[in-house]
């Protein structure tokens, strides 16, 4: 019931971005921008889209310690992507936990954790690059606001998952002391999957820390070069500050519940991102439609080619997601 509530939710939500941006389109202007567009630019955005997600394998290393080569997690992040692109429930993300694991000394909960601080450092690093380009940006005003807020409130549950783990011992035993009051079979369970947790969030401090922030940045500024890249195709003579605006915008968009690949919310928030600039419904629908394709794309050849050095394909990939998913509800109840 609750996968249906949510494939209800990315549907109801991608289809009123569908609807809200194609109302009032000028289709013949469409396809003249669709049509006159410098296609070249596709080059130095495909190079750069790759470097990005080459870069998340890079960080994932230094979060998982070095247990799994940059290579491989290289190829992993790639068939998260795909699958994420082809599949509801963005089941990409539990594939990639599975595949790390697999072959590896990476737990689970190291895995999943890290899985989940990863978001939580793009989420900080995107509203970081939001605010240095902000006060170029017009009519920024309440744009300026919402991302101190949500920054502020990241920032602050970061460090306080990290403050949390360097004292797990005494939290754990208030996690237990909670769930027991409410849910006396999952008290074990509970300490126990809190204590790996916070563990494995332990283990990133120091130069690790910093490494994985400096990784962060690169991820995000290759992806906004990306971006730029592609918008002069479209647009020529755009600073690169718009290509920043435009992809944190785009970021958060696809953040929100949709169907597979984001389909709708993309190009909505690419359109309202450059209307604030000034630019035609037209042009940066037309820009959003042909960078989402290309990414599509990439992702797909990519995370085919992925699935294949993984000794997998789309079917069983998914089959075996779901085994282990059970797997990991089995040790819950065992250990509850």
């Amino acid at each position: 019931m609750k996968k249906r509530w949510q494939i209800g939710i990315g549907l109801f939500l991608s289809c009123v971005a569908v609807t809200g941006m194609l109302l009032g389109i000028r289709w013949e202007d469409l396809w003249r921008e669709l049509a006159q567009a410098n296609y070249w630019w596709l080059l130095p955005f495909v190079l750069l889209e790759t470097a990005s997600v080459w870069a998340r394998g890079m960080r994932w290393r230094v979060m998982l310690e070095e247990k799994i080569g940059g290579g491989r997690l290289f190829w992993i992040t790639n068939i998260s992507y795909y699958l994420n692109n082809v599949l509801p429930l963005r089941i990409g993300e539990i594939a990639r936990v599975y595949l790390a694991t697999r072959d590896s000394k990476v737990s689970g909960m190291q895995a999943i954790s890290t899985a989940v601080l990863e978001r939580m450092i793009d989420v900080l690093t995107v509203l970081a690059l939001l605010l240095m380009v902000l006060p170029l940006v017009p009519q920024h005003g309440v744009l300026t606001a919402v991302a101190y807020w949500v920054g502020s409130g990241v920032l602050f549950a970061i460090l306080g998952a990290f403050v949390i783990a360097r004292r797990r011992r005494g939290f754990v035993v208030i996690v237990g002391k909670f769930v027991g009051r409410f849910a006396p079979r999952l008290r074990d369970w509970a300490m126990h999957a809190s204590d790996e947790f916070l563990a494995s969030l332990d283990i990133l401090r120091g130069w690790r820390l910093v490494i994985t922030v400096v990784w962060s940045l690169v991820v995000w500024l290759l992806a906004a070069l990306a971006a730029h890249c592609m918008l002069l195709g479209f647009l020529p003579g755009q600073p690169v500050y718009v290509g920043i605006f435009v992809t944190a915008i785009i970021a958060f968009g696809i953040a929100l519940p949709s169907v597979p690949a984001g389909v709708g919310l993309w190009e909505a928030a690419t359109v309202a991102a450059l209307a604030v600039f000034g630019v035609s419904r037209e042009t940066s629908l037309a820009y959003g439609l042909a960078m989402h394709l290309a990414v599509f794309t990439i992702m797909a050849i990519f995370g085919t080619i992925g699935l294949y050095l993984e000794g997998e394909n789309l079917n069983h990939v998914a089959s075996s997601v779901a085994r282990f998913m059970r797997r990991l509800r089995k040790e819950k109840e065992k250990v509850a």
